[in-house]
């Protein structure tokens, strides 16, 4: 597999060694991680529905992709702000009760949307304020459903959980676009929203059949003991933790803005509707989900994992941003999907098997901020290329971040005083 099994002539203790496997789907055996999965993979479902009925939203109203790239920034900018804060909030307060207060939010403001979309009283106003609404249910939410995986599972089989966690979003964008595009020709796009709400209900369900005996105890900190601060200094003082951090912010920022690019590319470049935006998120996704199981039970080797990955994706991007035509950009985006998913989950699970348990909410808060925080800026400045441009424009900008941050990690070889942390073989599974 490219993404992963090229050495990239790297030192020979830096060769990824395959000849070391796990159960992939360890996590499966706990009983509140199969509830917990039940209730994520339906929400998620319903939110890449709501993602993808929004972006068309705006593009219906207003026909501009600088206006999508405003909305786009506006949900993930409360992340950017108080994603770290929330990372705080994850270590001090008992993460079920957190997640059941955001998915109660999520679900009001679904209902809200929905009822103005279906009144037809919706303007690109509202949709700008329900998006910077739905960004503060997200800053919660992020870190807490990376933190609670450690109590869902315990450490033996935290690689697994993490893998099959990540493939949740994926299986959501492969089966939520496709399905909102079908229920927008029929229903409209308020049923979208409607139906997010529902799947909110579903994982309100989920969290209350917990239980509270079986999950594994994590330290949480007393208000004014180690707080944000002290999560920054963790970072500072852990290059094995802040080299993919640092790799995910600048590869979130120029290359993941999706939910811009494909449908920008599909109307302005393809001159074609949303039935097919859906079909490319769609099967990119079975790309993501088969580099999800390719990349299960590897045994990697963190930094030479994280290069190999970053080039895989690099060389997606670009294929992807020369499709000549429809036909071609269908599929470019299978092998996208799938060095996509290896270099999220490569990142994913490198910063988290570095992490201690105390310190996961914020670390992986900073994490969700590096993936999804970063979106305002790039989202702005997407919208702003395409809008005096291509569309083609943003995935080779992408590609080039991809590349230059791989070259960087490879030049820059880790001290021999760091080597045993960063050289150590980890365990990643789906």
């Amino acid at each position: 597999m490219a993404a992963i099994g090229c050495e990239l002539a790297l030192p020979a203790h830096e060769v990824i060694d395959v000849g070391t496997r796990q159960r992939r789907f360890a996590a499966f055996d706990a009983h509140n991680f199969r509830l917990y999965f039940v209730g994520q993979l339906l929400s998620t479902v319903g939110t890449w529905m709501q993602t993808f009925a929004l972006a068309w939203l705006v593009l219906q109203l207003t026909g501009r992709s600088d206006r999508l790239g405003v909305a786009v920034a506006l949900q993930f900018l409360p992340l950017l702000v108080f994603g770290a804060h929330a990372g705080v909030l994850a270590d001090r307060v008992d993460n079920r009760k957190l997640l059941l207060c955001s998915s109660a939010c999520g679900g009001g403001l679904a209902v809200g949307l929905g009822l103005l979309s279906r009144n037809s009283h919706v303007s690109i106003w509202w949709v700008y304020l329900f998006a910077v609404a739905f960004g503060c249910v997200t800053a919660v939410e992020r870190p807490v459903m990376q933190a609670i995986l450690f109590q869902l599972v315990g450490s033996d089989r935290l690689p697994s959980a993490i893998g099959i966690n990540g493939t949740i979003n994926t299986a959501g964008r492969l089966v939520g676009p496709a399905v909102a595009a079908l229920v927008i020709a029929t229903g409209g796009i308020a049923a979208c929203f409607y139906a997010n709400a529902i799947s909110y209900v579903i994982v309100i369900g989920a969290l209350c059949f917990i239980r509270g005996a079986d999950l594994t105890e994590r330290p949480l900190r007393t208000a004014g003991a180690g707080g944000l601060a002290e999560g920054f200094r963790y970072v500072r003082s852990h290059d094995d933790v802040g080299r993919p951090l640092i790799v995910m912010a600048v590869v979130g920022t120029l290359a993941y803005n999706f939910a811009i690019t494909i449908p920008a590319m599909v109307r302005f470049g393809f001159d074609r509707g949303s039935a097919s935006a859906a079909a490319i998120m769609s099967i990119s996704a079975i790309g993501s989900i088969t580099g999800g199981l390719v990349v299960a039970g590897l045994r990697l080797r963190p930094r030479a994992s994280l290069i190999a990955a970053t080039v895989g994706l690099g060389i997606g991007l670009t294929l992807f941003g020369a499709a000549p035509t429809y036909a071609w950009f269908i599929a470019a985006c299978l092998p996208l999907g799938f060095l996509s998913s290896t270099f999220l989950t490569v990142d994913a699970t490198v910063l988290q098997q570095a992490t201690e348990p105390a310190m996961q909410g914020r670390v992986m808060s900073l994490h969700q901020i590096a993936w999804y925080g970063s979106t305002p800026v790039g989202a702005l400045l997407t919208g702003w290329l395409i809008q005096i441009s291509s569309p083609r424009t943003p995935f080779f900008v992408g590609a080039a971040s991809a590349f230059a941050c791989a070259l960087v990690l490879y030049v820059r070889r880790p001290q021999a005083g760091e080597a045993t942390a960063v050289d150590q073989p980890i365990l990643t599974s789906s």
